[in-house]
């Protein structure tokens, strides 16, 4: 597994108020990536509560991989959703037939399709109401202007006892959740405090959501059974999964 120290970068630490230990366990979740497949550690995250959420086989155990995975009865009857590419495993959940990928393009009318690559806005979805089994996202919540409308569309699609698998960015430390930006109706982005973006801090996609010990909670208030796997976030281990599902 290859741990690159340098991932952070150091303007996004500032921003961001990281020690020095937490910038290490930031570094790690998004590096020591897979000799074999080249994924990252939170991707191997996603993969391995996706492969423990939904066994496989008589009696049902967790298959070895995704590879594996994708190629049982069980998982090629899925309608599965990916809402923004999950890199180290995109490729794999490909093969699915029941897999919907979308992403968010800046501009685009949620459903039309730009390059090959149907468009979706988390805050207005265009799917059918219960037409997923499994919504996966990665990095993606955190980035969503408006949090609440995103939770309701996820749920919306979502079939009774559907589920949410995924990550966003925990501190430890933080209580509580709250807006870090606001975006306004005439396009403009309204911070409050220092404007963060990632991955670079200065630049990439801004932040409108900080993440903290509360969050659980909040996803249970929106209607979600929810567990937390890998343990709470501490300055050694960031890469916590969601799993929510629809009651």
């Amino acid at each position: 597994m290859l741990y690159q120290a340098s991932l952070v970068p150091s303007r996004l630490a500032e921003l961001w108020g990281l020690a020095p230990h937490w910038i290490e366990a930031v570094a790690r979740r998004e590096s020591c990536n897979c000799a074999w497949c080249g994924a990252k550690l939170r991707a191997r995250r996603i993969a391995r509560v996706l492969l423990e959420t939904y066994p496989t086989g008589d009696p049902p155990t967790s298959a070895a991989s995704v590879a594996a995975w994708v190629r049982r009865a069980e998982a090629q009857r899925l309608r599965v959703a990916e809402i923004n590419q999950i890199e180290g495993l995109h490729d794999v959940l490909r093969r699915l037939p029941g897999l919907a990928y979308s992403e968010y393009q800046e501009g685009a009318e949620p459903g039309t399709v730009v390059a090959g690559i149907r468009c979706e806005n988390l805050t207005r979805l265009t799917y059918p109401d219960e037409s997923f089994d499994l919504v996966l996202t990665s990095e993606t919540l955190e980035h969503v202007p408006d949090l609440d409308a995103a939770l309701r569309e996820i749920r919306r699609i979502l079939v009774p006892g559907g589920r949410h698998i995924f990550t966003v960015p925990v501190l430890p430390d933080v209580p509580a959740t709250y807006a870090r930006a606001q975006l306004m109706p005439d396009g403009t982005i309204v911070s409050r405090g220092p404007l963060i973006h990632h991955p670079g801090g200065d630049h990439g996609y801004p932040v409108f959501t900080e993440f903290g010990a509360d969050w659980p909670d909040l996803l249970r208030d929106a209607g979600f059974e929810t567990t937390v796997s890998l343990g709470t976030a501490s300055g050694e281990e960031l890469t916590q999964v969601f799993v929510c599902r629809k009651s």
